[in-house]
Parts: C-alpha cells; structure tokens; sequence
C-alpha cells in the first residue's frame, strides 16, 4: 500500500525541481491553515510524510513547479487553482489508489 504513495512523491518531488520555491511551501503550514495542516497529518501522517509531500504539492500549485504529475493522475489546471494544498494532496494519494 505505501508503494504507490511513494510512487507520487516521487512523481511530485522529480516535477517540482526546476522552479523557484514559494516562501509559503517551505516550512508548515505549507500554504494551508494551520488547522488543515494539523488535520492532513493527523489522518495522512502515517501514510504518507506530510513534510516531503505537501511542500512539493504547495510549490505545483504556487511556485510554479511543472504540474505533469498532477495532470498525468487527471487534475486539471483548475483543480490546482481552486483547491487547497491539503485537499489537493489528499485527493492526489486518492486518485494514485484507485
């Protein structure tokens, strides 16, 4: 089961090198409320590392990393742009398990 999660960090991290980090994805919340956050890693954390994803997933919706990842499990650029960084993650991690 952790296979195919590691799987889109991969996916997430290797898409996201090239670019210029937003200051919000570079230390928690991540771009989210502090109460997402808390909420993503209380039901996430044992799945997955919130600190390796969520940035990666922060800097795809507001650094400008290339998005291929997210497109390649069906999100669209508006999916990016209207959802937050936690529920993008988590539907990630739901889309990579169907």
């Amino acid at each position: 089961m952790a296979r195919p999660f590691a799987l889109i960090l991969a996916l997430v991290i290797s898409c996201s090198e090239a670019f210029a980090d937003d200051t919000r994805c570079k230390a928690p919340p991540y771009g989210m409320s502090d109460h997402d956050f808390r909420l993503f890693v209380e039901v996430f954390g044992h799945i997955v590392t919130p600190t390796r994803i969520l940035p990666a997933v922060c800097n795809v919706k507001f650094g400008g990393a290339d998005r291929t990842a997210l497109y390649n499990l069906g999100f669209t650029d508006r999916d990016i742009d209207s959802k937050s960084v936690g529920i993008l993650a988590s539907d990630m991690l739901g889309a990579k398990k169907k």
